[in-house]
């Protein structure tokens, strides 16, 4: 009898402790995950009473703020669809997502970079007033880049090239933000994926502006100049394979300047032959391909470029025959990019070689306007030679001068860019431009890509990206 006592008391124990584990487990070390998920309402709601911060554009104009109605805080957006993916929501229903998912703490005014408030706040059980978190997006230029896109489907990034500042985030289509409640289920179920932001987490096939990064390691390497000759015959046969321009033309003899401004599959199938698989991974990873750029977003919100197959991120060491190389060179073969990242790449050339940091919070301000996070800008990567930059630069402005790209041209500014042509197998193309401006002294980075149309990269990304630029150019200041 004392023995079957025992045996309950110690399983009764074993269970208390196991009782006592898992309530630590998720009382304290999983607590904050927990209370983070979008499943968790009674978080939510709770958060609901707390008069959360302001989400502020570059100029101080609010982009989201709260409004008390029945006891509880609700969200408004003053400006309406305003890069409502990279801002985000904040709803009870379906969570956070964006920089009000990344930012929550601060919105909230929970985060213990507040200080001495914050932290009575919560050892007084007082609910906490959020901070206001003013972002690097320029009104008129987030504008213009939605605009430019209306009808369309695709993206535009827009950089400050010197110091990383997102200038404008526009991925379309989009949606309204005031509406998202009543419209969860079509937009969670559209084909067209509005919720998704396509100029951070779009994988595209960059086609020729990724020639830019082909251009950039060969003649770091050394391997080419502008002035070297080729002859091109309208096909490069290479591995039982062979690369085709665009549409059949043939070329003749030209130099490597040349081949940039024409965008000549053929030379650019040769120079990527001439570096091989290991110089030319080197030369996108220089760029940050592979990598997730340190954007500041959730986890999920930034995805890495780099050559992808149907599971997923292959590794820079996987293997490829030669004709795969000279097509990846190309921008095409497995080679997949985000908008973010080719906005990089030109911002790299426009600023002697160095990849900047991204960002797009530039201050957080407590309660009452004092500072207590600003951005400084850093360098994440050097990607080539500040030489090597010089001289993509003047190779970059010929092809808006008298190449491919006349159509990103700007009255009395002088443009730098590549133009980019993926076709999709379905009669379709990925239209790309990529570049900056004034090409002598650079204030705008930018990169556009526009699904499914007809046209070239030339005629269908271009022109848009003449207009971005345009309206950042027209500002008196920039982040």
């Amino acid at each position: 009898m004392n023995k079957a006592i025992s045996r309950v008391f110690v399983v009764g124990v074993l269970l208390f402790v196991a009782l006592i584990v898992n309530l630590t487990v998720l009382q304290v070390i999983r607590a904050d995950e927990l209370a983070q998920r979008p499943e968790n309402k009674r978080q939510l709601a709770q958060e609901q009473r707390i008069k959360r911060g302001a989400i502020l554009a570059y100029d101080g104009s609010p982009i989201a703020r709260s409004v008390r109605r029945s006891g509880f805080y609700h969200r408004r957006y003053p400006q309406g669809t305003f890069a409502p993916q990279l801002v985000g929501y904040d709803s009870v229903r379906y969570g956070r997502s964006g920089i009000e998912k990344e930012m929550n703490d601060e919105l909230l005014g929970t985060a213990p970079e507040l200080g001495v408030q914050s932290w009575l706040d919560q050892l007084l059980g007082r609910r906490p007033t959020g901070a206001d978190v003013l972002t690097t997006l320029v009104p008129d230029v987030q504008r213009a880049a939605q605009q430019a896109l209306a009808g369309k489907t695709g993206a535009i990034v827009a950089l400050d090239p010197a110091t990383g500042a997102v200038l404008a985030g526009a991925s379309a289509p989009a949606y309204d933000p005031r509406k998202l409640e009543e419209q969860w289920a079509d937009l969670s179920s559209d084909e067209g994926a509005p919720l998704l932001n396509r100029g951070m987490q779009g994988l595209y096939a960059p086609g020729s502006s990724f020639k830019v990064v082909t251009a950039a390691g060969a003649l770091d390497a050394g391997t080419v100049t502008p002035e070297t000759a080729f002859v091109d015959t309208g096909t490069f046969v290479i591995y039982g394979g062979k690369v085709t321009n665009y549409g059949g033309a043939v070329y003749g003899p030209h130099d490597f300047e040349t081949a940039l401004t024409q965008s000549i599959n053929t030379t650019f199938g040769k120079v990527g032959d001439k570096l091989g698989r290991k110089r030319l991974v080197a030369a996108m990873r220089a760029f940050g391909f592979w990598e997730v750029p340190p954007l500041g977003l959730p986890s999920g919100a930034v995805v890495a470029s780099g050559r992808y197959d149907g599971e997923g991120l292959l590794s820079p060491e996987a293997k490829m025959d030669p004709l795969a190389v000279a097509w990846a060179a190309c921008g095409q073969e497995q080679v997949l990019a985000t908008p973010l990242q080719m906005a990089l790449v030109t911002s790299a050339v426009a600023n002697g070689g160095a990849v900047m940091t991204p960002y797009v919070v530039q201050e957080v301000r407590a309660p009452g306007g004092r500072i207590v996070e600003a951005a400084e800008p850093a360098e994440w990567l050097t990607a080539i030679r500040p030489g090597t930059a010089l001289t993509l630069n003047q190779m970059m402005r010929r092809v808006v001068t008298t190449g491919t790209g006349t159509g990103a041209a700007i009255e009395g500014v002088e443009v730098a860019g590549k133009t980019g042509t993926a076709e999709r197998g379905d009669g379709t193309n990925l239209a790309w431009f990529i570049g900056f401006a004034p090409a002598g002294d650079p204030r705008v980075a930018v990169a556009v890509v526009v699904e499914e149309t007809m046209s070239t990269g030339g005629a269908a990304a271009a022109p848009l990206a003449a207009d971005v630029m345009r309206a950042a150019l027209a500002q008196a200041a920039l982040p």
